[in-house]
């Protein structure tokens, strides 16, 4: 399942191990879902995901980001 993960948790600076205790999920999880190897995620990870990053499950999993491209 294509997600933004990993942006979002960089973009608050947090490793995968601080993610992982915040939100109460394995850093492994975390890694398969960044990686795209976990495709069978459930609701609730995806909650705790969000609410650890202080957002939606939406914006997190269902949202495309937007590229911002510059050409030159």
């Amino acid at each position: 399942m294509p997600n933004n993960l990993k942006y979002y948790r960089e973009a608050k600076n947090l490793t995968q191990e601080e993610l992982s205790k915040k939100a109460e999920v394995s850093r492994n999880t975390i890694s398969l879902i960044e990686t795209g190897a976990n495709t069978n995620i459930t609701y609730n990870v995806m909650e705790k995901l969000a609410k650890a990053l202080d957002m939606t499950v939406e914006e997190i999993f269902f949202k495309k980001l937007a590229q911002n491209i510059v050409q030159k």
